[in-house]
Order: structure tokens, then C-alpha cells, then sequence
């Protein structure tokens, strides 16, 4: 089977690193792709996964006439089964896409949502166009594949295709993202903390969505009663180098927080934490949720996306946007014993393993697209 995918950047985000652990996932079950990026591809880690990517590299994600001529030549070259669109602005070029084959061969579309319209308002107003353009347009796409279950419900209340919709979430990694007894020690050591040091982390990049700022004034809030608990982020932005990150740091507890900026080692990070979060203000499926207890890490995250489903009691859910309720969930899982904490920790990654699974969630997009092409042939 050859699948076109085209996503609207490639970086290190949720969504892109969610659709290259799905490909790479399918390779041995004879998927072959081109994933072609609208805007221009970050970093050189992409290629090496041994995938077939090409970049339209449109600035701004904006159309233009060169940009056009690129995919057309992709198109026809590659003659793709089956097209997948990955993210709103790309969903829209999929359509087009699919119009640069010949009429009797064109082939199945099905386009993916992975955010959710919480935060619609917020949006550049060209975004909010084209997701109206997007909802419009889903129509003739065969599947609209959605990574939550809120977002399917927002997205079909905008008026996205409700027949040709279903939720495959985000799949993770288990053998990658597994406890590591070794973890702990190692990053206290790099931080020069004591090995009896509790730390509580947020990894996620530096935007107000992902509100670094009402964790860190909830730890603020509890530096005296835990004198031993210790702040790490890690995340693109995230490092004393950023003027926002560095003010945000309030001044009581600026000796106990540790800003490590991108890493490529999260898996190790979480294994050695404590205590996870999540606490952003809008999500769908966040990946850093399923990552972390993947890991065996007891989170606090606060109710948004599907963020309560995806722990189902393994830990905390506050309000989002509420510093002191975040506080205080915190301070249950401090105040757990240790072995009652690593408890906690096990179900978490017993219940990514049950049903959150990169195999199983990768072999969902297959028997879709091969439902999709079964239906095209008869």
C-alpha cells in the first residue's frame, strides 16, 4: 500500500512525532510513504528515521505557485493508494492533492484532527478560516480520523462530516518509554542534587497554553512544607536563555528549578521524576500524558482533552487554570509513601500498555485505509 501523508510542518511537536511512530510502525506491514511537509522541515532527525519526507517549504504555510508544482510532481510520481492529511492546513491541501490524479484513478482521502477548538478564538484569523474551509471540505474526504474524543465532539459541532467519523488516539512506545531504575540518580547527579531530592517535572515547549507559569507559583506555594522538592522542565523555550522563562520563575524558589530547554532524552527524564504534569489550558490527546506513564510516573494534569481518560485514576486532575488545586494535588502525591507512589506509577503504565499501545494504535490506521481501499475496488 502507498499512502502520500502530508502534515503541515515537521518538527519535534505531539503531532508530528505521533505520525512518524505510526509510519515507522507500519513499515513492516508493507505501508510505503512519502510524507510531504507544507512548511520547511526542522531539524535532520526526520530523514534518518528512514522515512521518504519533502518539504513544500512554504513560508507561512502559504500557497503559492511553486509550491503547487512541487506536490503535483510528488503526486504523479509517487501515484499514492490512498492520501492522508495530518493537521488542518494540510487536510485542505490533501484535497487538492488528490485533484492532480486522473480523474478515474484518484484515491481514497481521509484527513486527521489532532487539536482540539477549545481555544478556537485565540487562533490567527487565516487558521480559523481554514479550519471553517477544512470543515467544509470534509465532506469528501472518506474518513475524518480524530486524535480525542473531544475533539471529534467539538469538531462535529463546527460542522466537520459527522458520518465519516471515528477517534484513533495516540499510540505509544512501551519498550522506548519504559521505567529506568538507573534514571533517577543519573539526572540528579547532572542537576547536583542529593539523591533523596523529590523532583517534579512538565515537559512541554514555552507557550502560555502550556502554562509553565501556574505550575511553577503552585510549587511556589508549597516550598516550605517540602524543602527537598525540586522544578524540571524541559521543552523548546524552556531554558534561562528565554527572557519569559527566566521571569517566570518566581524568586523563592529560583534556586530549585531547573530549566533544561530541548531534550532528546525524555524518557530518562520522566523515569527519573517523582511526579509528572500536564497542566495546560487546552488539549486533545497529549502525548507527554501517555509518555509519562508509559514510564511508571504518577501525573497531575488538569482536565482538558482527554487527559482524565488517558489516566483513568492513576494519579491527579484538577481544574485547568486553578494554581491552588493544582497545589494541593501535588501535595497528596508528595505526601504518599514512596512504595504507595511507585504503586500508583505501575497501574499507570499497565494501562498505556492495555490500550494505548503504538502497535495496536498503528495497525487501527491500517485496517482503516485498508477498509478504504477495499470499498474503492468494489
Amino acid at each position: 500500500m502507498k499512502v502520500l501523508v502530508l502534515t503541515t510542518a515537521l518538527g519535534t511537536g505531539g503531532a508530528e512525532m505521533a505520525l512518524f511512530r505510526v509510519l515507522n510502525a507500519l513499515r513492516p506491514h508493507g505501508v510505503e510513504t512519502v510524507v510531504v511537509s507544507i512548511m520547511a522541515i526542522q531539524g535532520d532527525h526526520f530523514p534518518t528515521m528512514g522515512l521518504d519526507v519533502r518539504s513544500l517549504d512554504m513560508p507561512r504555510a502559504r500557497l503559492n505557485r511553486h509550491a503547487l508544482a512541487k506536490l503535483r510532481d510528488i503526486v504523479r510520481e509517487f501515484q499514492p493508494d490512498l492520501i492522508q492529511g495530518w493537521m488542518y492546513h494540510s487536510n485542505v491541501l490533501a484535497h487538492l492533492a488528490r485533484r492532480f490524479m486522473p480523474a478515474g484513478q484518484r484515491p481514497p482521502l481521509a484527513i486527521a484532527i489532532r487539536g482540539s477548538l477549545t481555544l478556537l478564538a485565540e487562533e490567527k484569523r487565516l487558521t480559523r478560516w481554514i479550519i471553517r474551509l477544512d470543515a467544509w471540505l470534509s465532506r469528501w474526504a472518506e474518513r475524518v480520523l480524530y486524535v480525542s474524543r473531544l475533539a471529534h465532539r467539538q469538531h462535529n459541532e463546527f460542522g466537520y462530516a459527522a458520518a465519516q467519523a471515528m477517534v484513533i488516539p495516540n499510540g505509544f512506545d512501551c519498550q522506548k518509554f519504559t521505567p529506568d531504575p538507573t534514571a533517577r540518580a543519573r539526572l540528579r547527579q547532572e542537576l547536583g542534587l542529593s539523591d533523596n531530592a523529590r523532583l517534579i517535572g512538565l515537559v512541554a515547549s514555552w507557550q502560555p497554553l502550556k502554562n509553565h507559569r501556574g505550575l511553577l507559583v503552585a510549587v511556589a506555594s508549597l516550598a516550605e512544607r517540602y524543602p527537598d522538592v525540586h522544578v524540571v522542565c524541559a521543552g523548546r523555550g524552556v531554558s534561562l536563555a528565554n527572557p519569559a522563562a527566566a521571569e517566570a520563575i518566581p524568586p523563592s524558589i529560583r534556586a530549585r528549578v531547573h530549566l533544561l530547554g530541548e531534550r532528546g532524552d525524555i524518557a530518562s527524564i520522566n523515569s527519573a521524576l517523582d511526579i509528572a504534569t500536564n497542566v495546560s489550558h487546552a488539549e486533545a490527546f497529549p502525548n507527554v500524558v501517555g509518555e509519562a506513564m508509559a514510564c511508571g510516573t504518577p501525573m497531575v494534569v488538569t482536565d482538558v482533552g482527554d487527559s482524565a481518560w488517558i489516566l483513568d485514576g492513576c494519579g491527579e486532575v484538577v481544574s485547568p487554570g486553578d494554581d491552588a488545586a493544582l497545589a494541593g494535588a501535588l501535595a497528596r502525591l508528595l505526601d504518599m509513601p514512596a512504595e504507595q507512589r511507585q504503586a500508583l506509577g505501575a497501574r499507570a503504565r499497565q494501562r498505556i500498555i492495555d490500550h494505548f499501545s503504538l502497535e495496536s494504535v498503528a495497525l487501527s490506521y491500517l485496517r482503516e485505509w485498508q477498509a478504504l481501499l477495499a470499498h474503492r475496488k468494489g
